[in-house]
């Protein structure tokens, strides 16, 4: 059976405003060094703030893992 592990990336957001757009810049550069390592994106998730805005996002990552000896 396969086995996996998880971790998780939390990248600040930039811009500001209720209705403006919001940027994310170092997304990229994040995604490709942690594949480097094997990990692969699973999910992203923004958790709300106020007004439902949200400054950040959680990525959860996945890989899987090395079988016990």
């Amino acid at each position: 059976m396969d086995r996996f592990e998880y971790k998780t990336v939390t990248i600040k957001q930039k811009g500001t405003g209720l209705f403006r757009a919001r940027r994310v810049p170092e997304l990229e550069n994040t995604l490709n060094r942690e594949a480097g390592d094997g990990w692969r994106l699973r999910e992203v998730v923004t958790p709300s703030g106020a007004f439902g805005e949200s400054d950040k996002m959680i990525l959860i990552l996945e890989r899987q893992s090395q079988p016990a000896t």
